[in-house]
């Protein structure tokens, strides 16, 4: 299977009948902003709600369809039995499903629809594969992490989160109307820790906005191309005294007991032949998680040792100030 392509006929044959024998969960996310004048039902058509009754599409999260509660018939149309309240939003709506075939990523577009025997997908003829999402030679910035373990040497990739804007001071507007309640409570809660002598102290906090933007976010990860694939760690944060790390599920985990080398690529140039390398050993000052949402976690990294030549790069680079000015 070719990636970023169609399914071939005999791909898509083949699909399908994986799907009939081996019942597989699907992940189904919201395509289109649900803004129809009617909803499409297989046998009849239901009166929409009226747009101030509309659910926003920003509050319409991705959703994982146990395989359990799915059958998949001949003709190629998938049934869901009993389904969850959450799978009901989309009813009507285009949207993409997702799932795994024999590891592999795969997905294709299509609309919800309603039958006498309940929610029902119907696959289309088209069936694509999941593109790789994160590749280091997309960014003009990007990073690895390091560590010694036992006999071999574990590194990390890490790349900017998409949506944060690393090079420019964290605002509080950045961060979705609809999580800005979790965030501040977040918030509030790590500078207590820090007032209270239970934290160490964290320089003037400016890069505690990324971390409660980033712990307060619902489904931000697309399906993996490839599954069970370690992701690589994502830059939130950065600047001349610390780095913020985020992960999620089938991250590498860091603890403080070691010491990490990290190496951080600047691209300097449109034509990205002139680069620039700083290389900093660091270590973790604070881990911040969200009880609300047990698989992600930052990682405050503070440099040691950084070359004085290096801490002026980071801080221009960054300020876009002169050193000293």
């Amino acid at each position: 299977m070719s990636e970023n392509k169609e399914l071939t006929k005999i791909e898509r044959e083949l699909v399908l009948q994986y799907l009939m024998d081996d019942n597989v969960p699907l992940t189904v996310t919201l395509e289109k902003k649900p803004e129809q004048n009617d909803v499409e039902m297989v046998d009849e058509k239901i009166p929409v709600p009226e747009k101030e009754n509309r659910i926003p599409a920003s509050a319409v999260f991705p959703v994982a369809i146990p395989s359990e509660q799915i059958k998949v018939l001949n003709q190629g149309i998938i049934l869901l039995k009993n389904p969850a309240r959450t799978v009901l939003p989309f009813l009507g709506k285009l949207v993409k499903v997702q799932f795994y075939f024999n590891h592999l990523g795969l997905y294709f577009i299509t609309t919800m629809k309603e039958c006498s025997q309940g929610l029902a997908i119907v696959i289309p003829s088209s069936i694509k594969r999941i593109p790789e999402v994160f590749s280091k030679s997309d960014y003009d910035f990007s990073g690895t992490i390091s560590y010694k373990a036992e006999n071999s040497v574990v590194e990390i990739d890490c790349v900017p989160m998409k949506g944060y804007r690393i090079f420019s001071t964290p605002k509080w507007s950045e961060i979705p109307e609809e999580n800005q309640h979790e965030a501040k409570s977040l918030l509030e809660k790590f500078v207590q820790e820090v007032k209270s002598g239970q934290a160490n102290p964290i320089g003037n906090g400016i890069q505690l906005l990324s971390i409660v933007r980033y712990l307060s976010e619902k489904n931000i990860f697309p399906q993996e191309p490839v599954e069970g694939r370690v992701k690589p760690f994502f830059i939130i944060f950065a600047d001349d005294k610390r780095i913020v790390l985020a992960c999620a599920e089938n991250s590498e985990n860091l603890d403080y007991e070691l010491k990490y080398n990290l190496s951080l690529f600047f691209t300097l140039s449109e034509n990205r032949l002139l680069k620039r390398t700083v290389q900093v050993e660091c270590s973790i000052e604070k881990i911040y998680e969200n009880e609300n949402s047990k698989n992600i976690k930052c990682f405050s990294l503070k440099y040691e040792n950084l070359k004085e030549e290096d801490s002026r790069f980071l801080y221009e680079r960054i300020t876009g100030k002169i050193l000293g000015e």
